[in-house]
C-alpha cells in the first residue's frame, strides 16, 4: 500500500484539517491502491470512522461500488457482532459481581461515547478488566467457569482468556459475531518489567471506578481523567513494542476534541498526574501523536507540559513520530529499510536498563536460520513469490532484520540532532550560571554513549 493513500485517509479524519481536498485525493485512488487501504484500515481499526466521516459530508459517492459494498457490509456484521458481545459482556460482569470479584471495566465498551460515539464504530476484540490482585484467582475461575481458555501472556500483570483456541481474524472475518474474542484481566496498567521503565504505583485503583450506564448494562468504570491516562499508557504500550492501532490514537483525538477546552478536567488530570515526570511526558507525546496525525485540539495544560518536555523526546516527536505512525508492518509486504525500530530511540529515554533487547534478536536470527535452510535447498525460492507470501513468520523475521538495519543506521543522525538539541539548551542554561551549562555539556555525552550502546546490543 501507498503511504501517501493511508496518510490520504488519515487527513480526511482530521479533526481540524478542511476534508475536502482529501476527498478529491481518496477519489483518485487506484483499484490497488484501495486494496492496500482498506486492508490497512481494518488493521488500523479505521474503517467505521471513515465510513461514518463519508456519511456525515455526504462524499459516500467517491467509492467505488465494491468498496462501498464491503465497508457497508463489514460495518452491518460488525453491528451484530458488537451486539453479540454486549450480551457477553454484560454475562461475564454478572459472574464477578455474583463472585465478589472487585474490578472496573477498562477499554471497550467503557470508552463509549466519550471516545468513541457509538459502540459499532468500533472493532473490539476483547473485553478488559482491572482486578484487585486478591481477587485475581476467582476471577480466573469465573472466565474457566463460563468456558474461556487460558493463553500464556507476556506480561506477570495480565491473564489472558480466549473464547476460542484460534487466534483472531483478520479482514472481514475478523468483524463476524463468531470471531474469536479475549478477556484480560489486569492487575496493573503498566508492565515495567515488559518494558524497563519504572512502574507508575498507585495510578489507577479498582476503588476509584464510577458507575456507568450504557446499552442498558450498568458497571463500574473509570472517570473521564483515568480513562484519558489509562489510554495514554495503552498507546505507549503499543509504541514501545513497536506497532500501533491508529484507532487508539483516533479516539484519543475525538476524546481531545470534545473535551480541549474542559479546564475542570484538566485541573482533575493535573491532580491525577502529580510529580509522575514520565506519565506527564507521555501524555504529551500521545496526545501530540493525536495532534499530528488526527489534527487534534492541545489542551493549555498539555501544551504547558510540552514546552517543558526534555530534549530527547522532544526531538523524536518532532522528527519521527508522524514517519514511525505511518511505517510498515510486517504483515504487509517486503520493505527495504523498515521504520518501526525508530520508536527505540524515544524508549531509551526512559529505560532504566538494556533488558530485553538481546532476545529479540536472537529471536529473529533463529527465523531466520530456517530461511537460509529453505533456500539453501532450494535456491529458486528466492524468485518464488508465492512462497514468500506463505511464510509470514518468515517476512517477519526479516522485516525485523531488516528495521533493526534501519535503526542502526539512523544513529548518527539521531545523535546529531540530539547535540544540536543539546546545544540550544546549554546556551539557554550558559545564560543562567557556568555550572548549570557544564552539566548540560555532561548530558549531552551520556545521550552518546547510550546511542552507542545501543548499536553494539542490535549489532
Amino acid at each position: 500500500m501507498r503511504r501517501g493513500a493511508a496518510e490520504e485517509i488519515a487527513g480526511f479524519l482530521s479533526f481540524s484539517a478542511d476534508y475536502r481536498d482529501r476527498i478529491t485525493a481518496i477519489e483518485k485512488f487506484s483499484g490497488r491502491d484501495w486494496e492496500g487501504v482498506l486492508r490497512w484500515m481494518d488493521d488500523a481499526g479505521l474503517a467505521f470512522y471513515f465510513l461514518q466521516k463519508l456519511k456525515d459530508t455526504n462524499a459516500l459517492h467517491i467509492l467505488p461500488t465494491g468498496v462501498r459494498g464491503r465497508l457497508e457490509s463489514n460495518f452491518v456484521s460488525n453491528q451484530l457482532r458488537m451486539d453479540d458481545m454486549a450480551q457477553r459482556f454484560h454475562a461475564i460482569n454478572t459472574r464477578l459481581n455474583a463472585a465478589g470479584v472487585r474490578y472496573v471495566v477498562i477499554k471497550g465498551f467503557s470508552l463509549v461515547p466519550e471516545f468513541c460515539r457509538y459502540a459499532s464504530l468500533r472493532y473490539q476484540s476483547d473485553f478488559d478488566y482491572l482486578v484487585e490482585r486478591e481477587d485475581l484467582a476467582v476471577a480466573r475461575s469465573v472466565l474457566r467457569e463460563a468456558g474461556y481458555k487460558a493463553k500464556k501472556s507476556r506480561s506477570t500483570k495480565e491473564s489472558i482468556f480466549l473464547s476460542a483456541e484460534r487466534e483472531p481474524s483478520r479482514s472481514a472475518e475478523q468483524y463476524s459475531a463468531a470471531a474469536p474474542h479475549a478477556v484480560e484481566l489486569h492487575t496493573d496498567i503498566w508492565d515495567d518489567e515488559m518494558h524497563g521503565i519504572p512502574a507508575m504505583e498507585g495510578v489507577f485503583a479498582v476503588e476509584q471506578a464510577t458507575a456507568k450506564h450504557w446499552n442498558g448494562i450498568s458497571f463500574p468504570a473509570q472517570s473521564d481523567e483515568d480513562a484519558f491516562l489509562l489510554q495514554v499508557l495503552h498507546a505507549c504500550h503499543h509504541l514501545f513494542t513497536q506497532w500501533i492501532r491508529m484507532s487508539c490514537l483516533f479516539e484519543i483525538g475525538y476524546f481531545l476534541n470534545g473535551r480541549a477546552g474542559d479546564e475542570e478536567l484538566w485541573r482533575r488530570v493535573e491532580r491525577r498526574v502529580g510529580n509522575r515526570e514520565v506519565l506527564r511526558e507521555f501524555v504529551v507525546i500521545v496526545s501530540e501523536l493525536a495532534a499530528l496525525v488526527f489534527g487534534a485540539p492541545l489542551p493549555a495544560l498539555v501544551q504547558a507540559w510540552g514546552a517543558g518536555i526534555r530534549p530527547g523526546p522532544r526531538i523524536w516527536i518532532e522528527n519521527y513520530a508522524r514517519n514511525w505512525v505511518f511505517a510498515e508492518l510486517p504483515v504487509y509486504q517486503f520493505s527495504l529499510l523498515p521504520r518501526s525500530k525508530l520508536v527505540l530511540f524515544l524508549q531509551r529515554q526512559y529505560r532504566r536498563s538494556s533488558a530485553g533487547g538481546p532476545e529479540h534478536v536472537r529471536t529473529h536470527r533463529s527465523r531466520m536460520s530456517g530461511i537460509v535452510s529453505s533456500v539453501q535447498r532450494d535456491p529458486s525460492l528466492v524468485f518464488d513469490a508465492d512462497w514468500w507470501r506463505r511464510q509470514v513468520l518468515i517476512r517477519r523475521a526479516v522485516f525485523y532484520l531488516l528495521a533493526e538495519l534501519r535503526y542502526i543506521c539512523e544513529i548518527p543522525r539521531w545523535r546529531w540532532l540530539n547535540r544540536r538539541g543539546a546545544r540550544v539548551v546549554e546556551a539557554s542554561l550558559d545564560r543562567q550560571s557556568a555550572q548549570t551549562g557544564k552539566k548540560s555539556m555532561n548530558l549531552r555525552a551520556a545521550t552518546d554513549a547510550e546511542v552507542d550502546e545501543g548499536a553494539v546490543r542490535l549489532s
